[in-house]
Formats: structure tokens, sequence, C-alpha cells
């Protein structure tokens, strides 16, 4: 067992190490603004800790209210000699009282100890920061996930994790569903995971989160632009009749509708315009399928038409739905000529 513990803590070469993998060592830094995934980190560490060792004691401080040799207290020999977890949050705002002890401590850290501590960015500390990267321990990063791609390869992950599989089409409606942010799409993966048995396919997603606004929007837009005038509407009608905001579907359009204007008439391959243009692969696919409904001319009118419609529903016009309304139909009109 001594053998196995001294193998699982012993320090990375310094860099950054995937949260997924993230071990337990006598010093880790979590670094970076996403709370979810340092959270996602503090527990990847601590069960690992508690398989090896189920008598961890856990000790728990937030930096910015530390006082004087707290650290160092948590951080003593147990009595019976258990390992120890020492996790620390709000590095960005740590007091001076813990800068002190922190760098103390780290010229010679405690013997089955794990230190492991959040900081989201900023300079507060950045003296520790410093020394933490001199001593080359485990760097976490805990970046927020900005591209599609990422937040698709998330979903992906997180049901193989689960051993079990979503369908590409799901996870990028279920990424269309959630949006941006990060829990709230690890708690989405997690319901589904939960709820549901075997693959999980589109009709799954669309059942459990089909009504978001932002999933609505982008059902509406897809269907005007293919030119399924009747799909687009009725879409549309029952988003509207259940309280959707008119303009998050403007702005679905809008999105789309730039999409198809980027790609139409290139010739590239898919990898080399989703890099040029920032969209993730399968958006240009998309795109590239939707484009063959349009004309260079009819791309141009209908931006303008979705310009107009953006301004009444954010207060120029009396009748925002009649707005959208008028968009999806125009849009859904030029792309059947």
């Amino acid at each position: 067992m001594a053998t196995q513990k001294s193998n699982a803590r012993k320090p990375s070469a310094g860099s950054g190490s995937a949260w997924r993998s993230a071990a337990p060592a006598p010093v880790v830094l979590l670094l970076g603004p996403e709370e979810y995934i340092a959270g996602r980190a503090f527990d990847a560490i601590r069960s690992r800790l508690l398989a090896d060792e189920p008598a961890t004691e856990t000790t728990r401080f937030d930096a910015s209210g530390y006082e004087r040799g707290q650290l160092l207290l948590a951080a003593s020999p147990s009595l019976f000699g258990e390992s120890k977890a020492v996790e620390v949050r709000a590095l960005a705002a740590m007091s001076d009282d813990f800068l002190q002890d922190a760098l103390e401590y780290l010229k010679q850290p405690a013997d089955d100890v794990t230190l492991v501590m959040h900081h989201a960015g900023g300079n507060r500390g950045k003296k520790l920061l410093d020394a933490l990267k001199a001593a080359r321990v485990p760097i976490v990063e805990c970046q927020p996930l900005k591209k599609d791609a990422e937040k698709l390869e998330f979903v992906s992950t997180e049901f193989s994790a689960a051993r079990r599989r979503i369908h590409p089409e799901a996870a990028r409606a279920l990424v269309a569903a959630v949006g941006s942010d990060l829990a709230e799409l690890g708690a989405a993966c997690s319901q589904l995971v939960q709820d549901t048995a075997g693959d999980v396919d589109q009709d799954t997603v669309d059942r459990y989160f089909g009504g978001r606004v932002e999933a609505t929007g982008f059902k509406v837009a897809d269907a005007a632009l293919t030119g399924r005038g009747a799909l687009a509407l009725g879409t549309l009608r029952h988003a509207l009749a259940t309280g959707t905001d008119p303009v998050p579907i403007i702005a679905a359009l809008a999105m789309k509708l730039r999409q198809v204007a980027k790609v139409a008439g290139q010739r590239k391959p898919v990898g080399q315009l989703a890099k040029e243009l920032g969209m993730a692969p399968w958006q240009v696919q998309q795109a590239q399928e939707q484009a063959q409904y349009w004309s260079h001319d009819e791309l141009v009118s209908c931006l303008r038409l979705v310009a107009e419609a953006d301004a009444q529903v954010k207060g120029a016009s009396r009748d925002p739905e009649y707005a959208v309304e008028r968009a999806v139909t125009g849009i859904a009109l030029a792309a059947r000529r």
C-alpha cells in the first residue's frame, strides 16, 4: 500500500494536466476561472485519495477569510497516522495570512498530506503562483470551454465515462439546448445518464430539453433556412405560445444566416474552413448543406430582414411576435425559390 501511495502522490513534470485525470500529489494547483471544472478536479483527487485510504481526513479553507496558522494546523501529523487532504478555494482573493503560510508550507510540504488549491486568475497571490510553478507542482487547467467542439467533446466524454453512448446529433442538440453554462451541461448529461437506458438519440434529448430557448430558436432557424416554412412557423408559434422570448429566436436566425454566408461558395476542406472561420466542423457541414438553398442576393436580403426584426423585437415595434413571424416567413420563402 505504501508503494502504491508513493507513486500516486508523485508530482508531474510541471505544466498542465487534464482535469478528468487530476491525481493526488503533495501540492496541486487548480488554475483558471471555470469553477465547475475546478470542483470536478477537487472531487477527482479526493475520490482517488479515499479509494486508496478511506480514512483520509479532509479539511477545507476559503483563502479570502483565512487566519494565520490554520494551514499548518490542518497539515500537522494525525494522532493515528491517517492521510490528510487540505482543499483551499478562492486563492484569487487570498488573505495576506494565507499567502505567508502557504509560502512557508511550500518550502517543506508535510508527509501524508495532499494540498489542493484553486486560483481563478488575476494578480492577487502572484508570488505564491510563481513559487508553485518554480516548484513544478502539478497544475490542472480549469479554463472555460468556449468552442462548440470542446463542449461536444465534453458531452461525449461524460457519457463514455458512464459507459453510455450519445449519438452525435443528440450531443449537438444537447449543447444547443443547454447553452454555454458548463455546470448546466454537466447536470444535463447526468440527468440523461440516470433517467434513460441504452444509447441516447436526438428524440430523447428533445423530449427532455426541447423546450429550452436555445433549442427552440435553432429548430426554427434550421427549418426556415431549408425552406420548410410550415414546420418553422409551427415551431415558432408553439414557442411563443409557451412563453419563449422572440429575441433569442431572432439571434438564432441571424447566427445561422451568417454561418451560411461564411461558407457559401467555399471549396476548401471542412477542417480548414472550421479553423479559418472559428466554427466547429459539424457547423461548417450543416451550413454547407443549407447554403445550397441560397443565392448571394437572397442571403443579403434576409440578413437585412433579420436585422430589421432584431431592432423590432428589442423595442422598435409594438408587436415583436409579428416581427419574428414575418422574418421566419420571409426566410423560408426565400429558401424555397
